[in-house]
């Protein structure tokens, strides 16, 4: 099964401080690498963690040691990102991008923070996306 992650795990993971450090950290020590991600995931994480003024290279690092990989071309796939940006009015692009991703790999789970909008975004139209988010609080 594949992992795609979204921008949350990662700005976790890599920032001491976030709320969620705990739950990414023993995350990532359980998933197989590589995790698939994508260029506007990237953009959010890099911003998040220059908002809290962390030091970006650690994801660079990551890319590096192929434990997270990019596979996804905007430039293929663009009208699918927009026919979703069109139906959800809460989905942004990075968001867009992940649910196109799991529409390309059918056997697959998404690592994200966003309980509430990946339980509500559909693959395919309608089909519910498998997703690990942090418990409820």
């Amino acid at each position: 099964m594949m992992t795609i992650c979204d921008t949350g795990p990662l700005v976790a993971y890599l920032n001491r401080n976030d709320r969620y450090h705990a739950w990414a950290v023993a995350l990532m020590k359980q998933v197989a690498p590589p995790m698939l991600t994508c260029e506007p995931v990237l953009t959010e994480v890099a911003y998040f963690l220059r908002e809290d003024r962390v030091d970006v290279d650690p994801l660079f690092q990551l890319l590096e040691r192929g434990a997270l990989r990019l596979e996804f071309d905007m430039s293929a796939h663009w009208p699918r990102v927009r026919t979703l940006m069109a139906r959800y009015d809460r989905m942004d692009m990075a968001d867009a991008s992940i649910v196109v991703m799991t529409e390309l790999h059918t056997r697959c789970q998404v690592l994200t923070v966003d309980r509430k909008d990946f339980s509500v975004y559909r693959r395919n139209e309608r089909q519910v996306i498998d997703f690990v988010a942090p418990p409820k609080r």
